[in-house]
Parts: structure tokens; sequence; C-alpha cells
């Protein structure tokens, strides 16, 4: 059985994390994804740190069933070249500033003109109108400015960004399924559209129950850490050797723990009463948690079915049993040699299994796509090629 979106081409235009992980996600489920870059490649690829044979880590994670198309949209060759190739795809995903792609001549009107039918979806930081959207946005900046990082830190310390950019992931995610929404209509019409999607927007909506918490008369609900507003016990303790998570688990962990006493003291008999005594009785649990190991813990747990899990670390996570069960650990062989090992897609579907490809090297698939695409002959590829304005996009969003 062939993948969901085979037969959707899409037209790479992003950079950073946002737009391509959605590009990635549709990927993963058949698409094919163009990757347009800049001369001297996206901003990823220029990222210190660990590298495969010089591919940079950040690069190698976000960028897998794509093929690498180098094309300088401030010369007339590259635009016209981007301009065919639109023209025989389907969506178009970009992640500049509002203007951006204005200036470069790819933005949603003009790409219209080459492709009445296309989807367009442009990532943004503060959305495409508005008093803030000329502002630039990075995962930080979403996070501060909705909300997200006042929720996340403990008691009395400074706030706190979520990690590993989860605000930028989660923009790819929706992006990814507002593309897949209006290509769905479109089978349905026969129209495109415009997908717009922003990091403030996506950092609200990921405020979930503190907003009509607010709004019902429950005041602005304060930064807990990894405790729970009001299911106590709840949230991370340490033990002999690290930390381990719990979930509701009231009152079975009061025998887990051979403090049976708990259980029968008024004061922690409702709900109510748990979250006013919460220091009280999460101080007797977390005395009682640090005399053993997390493993010796998580068996007694889990015979009494009570939700925890050991707060693990990257290289644990990697080896885990579970993880690797679910296939959440690729590795792939990569085009320079040797693998490279990235997190999985969590998306499962019934028949079928995707066989992901490496990230592109820089421009890996230009002349394969110039030719065997669009039909170019050698001196329109080299006209292609060496059509180099010096200028560069602005910065991300």
């Amino acid at each position: 059985m062939s993948a969901p979106l085979h037969g959707v081409r899409i037209v790479d235009l992003t950079h950073g994390i946002g737009g391509p992980t959605a590009a990635m996600i549709l990927g993963d489920l058949g698409a094919e994804v163009i990757k347009v870059e800049v001369p001297g490649g996206e901003t990823l690829r220029v990222v210190t740190g660990p590298s495969h044979k010089g591919e940079s880590y950040d690069f190698l994670a976000f960028n897998r069933n794509k093929k690498s198309l180098v094309l300088d949209l401030a010369t007339e060759p590259g635009r016209e070249a981007l301009y065919d190739l639109v023209h025989i795809s389907h969506v178009v995903i970009s992640s500049f500033r509002p203007g951006v792609m204005a200036r470069l001549g790819a933005d949603y009107e003009t790409l219209l003109k080459h492709n009445p039918a296309l989807i367009y979806c442009t990532i943004t930081g503060f959305g495409s109108s508005g008093p803030l959207a000329h502002r630039a946005g990075v995962d930080i900046i979403g996070a501060a400015y909705g909300g997200i990082m006042s929720l996340l830190r403990e008691p009395g310390r400074p706030p706190l960004k979520p990690q590993p950019a989860m605000i930028d992931s989660t923009t790819g995610v929706y992006a990814a399924l507002g593309i897949v929404a209006a290509l769905r209509d479109k089978d349905e019409s026969g129209r495109g559209r415009k997908v717009e999607i922003c990091l403030l927007d996506v950092a609200v909506s990921l405020l979930g129950f503190t907003i009509p918490y607010y709004t019902l008369g429950g005041g602005v609900l304060e930064a807990m850490g990894s405790k729970h507003w009001n299911i106590v016990p709840f949230g991370t303790f340490a033990t002999k050797d690290g930390y381990i998570a719990l979930g509701p688990c009231w009152p079975r962990i009061a025998h887990v723990l051979g403090a049976e006493w708990l259980a029968e003291d008024p004061r922690f008999a409702t709900r109510e009463g748990r979250v006013k005594h919460r220091d009280e009785l999460e101080g007797v649990i977390a005395e009682r948690l640090r005399q053993a190991n997390t493993d010796d813990w998580l068996g007694l747990f889990e015979a009494e079915d009570i939700q925890a899990a050991p707060v693990n670390t990257v290289d644990k996570v990697v080896a885990d049993q579970q993880v690797n069960h679910n296939g959440m650990i690729l590795t792939i062989p990569h085009s320079l040699g040797g693998e490279v090992k990235v997190a999985g897609n969590p998306i499962k579907l019934s028949d079928h299994e995707s066989k992901p490809l490496p990230p592109p090297t820089l421009g890996q698939h230009t002349r394969e796509i110039l030719s065997q695409l669009l039909g170019y002959d050698e001196d329109k590829i080299r006209l292609v090629e060496q059509a180099r304005s010096g200028k560069r996009p602005a910065a991300k969003q």
C-alpha cells in the first residue's frame, strides 16, 4: 500500500525548527519534499556542536526525507526555477517574518499566479497582521510572550525555557495538521488556500485549562514546578539514586510506602485537604522515597498499578527497550557514509512502514531536480547554479 501522502509535492522554503519539522512530518507520511536553500545553506547547517562528517546535529534532527535544491531567490534565474517548481507542486511552506517572501517574489499572492490551486503555509512569530506582526520570533520568544514560561519554574525561581524547542516543534506539528486539512479540502473542492501558523498562537493554545481557570474566577495559576495545582501527591521526587515521577496515586501510595496512617489522617481525607496540607503529605512521601533506589520503587509501584516513571536522561531514552520497540530511534544510513540516529515519527499508520531518507547535503539534489523534474538543459542548469546575488533573507521569522 502506498504512503498516505504519496504524490504530494511540497516546496520547503523554511529554516530553523518549526517549518522544517512540518515538512519532515509530511515527508515521513510519503510526500515528496524539496527543500529550497540559499547558497551557503540554511541556518541550522552552521550550528556548532557535534556533526556527522560536517553535517550539523541540529540540521540532521529536522530534515530527513527531503531533497536539497540550492536557489538564490534574489536572482531572476533562481526565482524562475522556483516558479517552475511551484507550478508542478501542491504545497509551499515558508517561515520568514511578514514581508520577506514578498521581497523575494515568493509570497502567497505571487506564487498563486503560477499555481492557482496552491496550498501555502506561512509560519511566523506573531502572525501575518496586527501590531506585533513585524517582530521576529523564535522558540523562547513565543514561550515567553504566550505565557508558557511563567508556568515553567519552581516557586520563587526564575522562569524556564521549555526544552528542547518545544514551541517550535509543536508549531511544526500544527502546521503539518493544517496542511493535511487543506489537502483534504482540496481533494473535494479543487481549491488551494493559505494556512497561517505563528509561535504566539501555538504557545497560547498550550495554556490549556489555565485560561478557563482564570476566566472563571480562579485567578492566575502560580508556577508549581512538576507539582499539580489540585492533585496531591503528584510530581517528581528524589530517590536514593535519582528521581521518580508520580502521577495520581492516592491512597495506594501510602500502602506501598508502608505509611498506611497517611490514608487514615483526616488532614488528607479529601482532595481539598491534601492540597491544603500539601507540604506535610508530600514531605513524608519525599522522605520515604529517598530510602531506596528508583528501580526498587518502580517494581513496587507497578505491582500496585501506580503511575510512575523514572526521570530518564537522553542516553537512557535512546537505549530504552520500549522506545526502540516503538521505532522512535531511527538509524539512517547517510549519503556521506556511516549512520545517524534521530528521533522517529510518533504517528503510526497501519499498512505503512516508512523507510526514511537521510537529511540531504547542501544542494545534493539540485541537478536532479532541475534536469529530471523541471526539464532544464545543461545551459539553463548552469545559469541557475551560477546565479548568486550575495544577499541572504532576513533572520528567522
